[in-house]
């Protein structure tokens, strides 16, 4: 723990995530991954004993014939489903790093959209972790959201028309709101890993920890060359936490 301390980083999400390393070479699951389902909690953050999923851009059906526009050398690959109902993004990167299709009701992620998000957009600088490989580097990129069709718009707008943020390795994000038409304050969260296995459980303990509200953190990642280990966890979690005070949803 000493060796891996760094100033500024929340000692318990670091303690959170070298057992939950130690576990997973062990062969153990922890009990508290839950898959990244989202759900809704209480207040004080508690979970209900039946989680409900949020709708996300992950689900597989397919309503209608799709086509797809074929990738070339100065566009990303992008599915287009041949009713209008949903737009689909294939990472450029293919399954290379086990990044996931994405699918976002075509309304929703529109220029035009209702759900556009007109607050300002808060972004770190690129840090290269110590001991990375030449071309590794992380960057945060945060906003604020109060519903899901916020949270599918600002994924959409970031890897359509972010060309470099969409050849990231993994773009991993959490998101954690108070739900507008639900009594007692329920909290709707969800994560996902993009291919990054467990970043997206330390993305949301982060939000939990610093008690962030109404907000959409995305790490992106462009893998160097060299495996960090554990150690990777620490530098999303410190850069994701960067993005947040940047963007003033810690301490609020």
């Amino acid at each position: 723990m000493i060796d891996a301390y760094e100033c500024g980083l929340d000692v318990g999400i670091m303690w959170g995530e070298m057992c939950t390393d130690v576990m997973e070479r062990g062969g153990m699951t922890p009990a508290f991954d839950d898959g990244g389902g989202g759900v809704e909690c209480d207040d004080r953050g508690r979970r209900p004993s039946s989680s409900a999923v949020v709708g996300g851009g992950d689900d597989d059906d397919d309503d209608g014939e799709t086509s797809t526009r074929t990738k070339t050398d100065d566009e990303d690959v992008v599915v287009y489903d041949g009713t209008g109902r949903t737009t689909t993004f294939v990472s450029p990167n293919g399954t290379r790093y086990g990044q996931p299709a994405r699918r976002f009701p075509s309304d929703v992620v529109s220029s035009d959209s209702m759900y556009r998000i007109r607050d300002a957009v808060t972004r770190t600088p690129p840090f290269r972790p110590p001991r990375s490989g030449p071309s590794e580097l992380m960057l945060a990129t945060v906003c604020a959201v109060t519903r899901i069709e916020h949270v599918q718009w600002a994924l959409a707008n970031l890897i359509y028309d972010d060309k470099r943020l969409s050849g990231a390795s993994h773009n991993m994000f959490a998101y954690r709101f108070f739900a507008n038409d639900v009594v007692n304050g329920r909290i709707v969260s969800d994560n996902d890993d993009d291919g990054e296995r467990g970043a997206g459980n330390k993305l949301s303990s982060l939000l939990e920890a610093c008690r962030a509200e109404n907000v959409l953190v995305v790490v992106s990642r462009w893998f160097g060359g060299v495996h960090l280990g554990p150690a990777r966890f620490k530098w999303i979690a410190s850069v994701a936490r960067d993005g947040l005070e940047r963007g003033g949803f810690v301490g609020r």
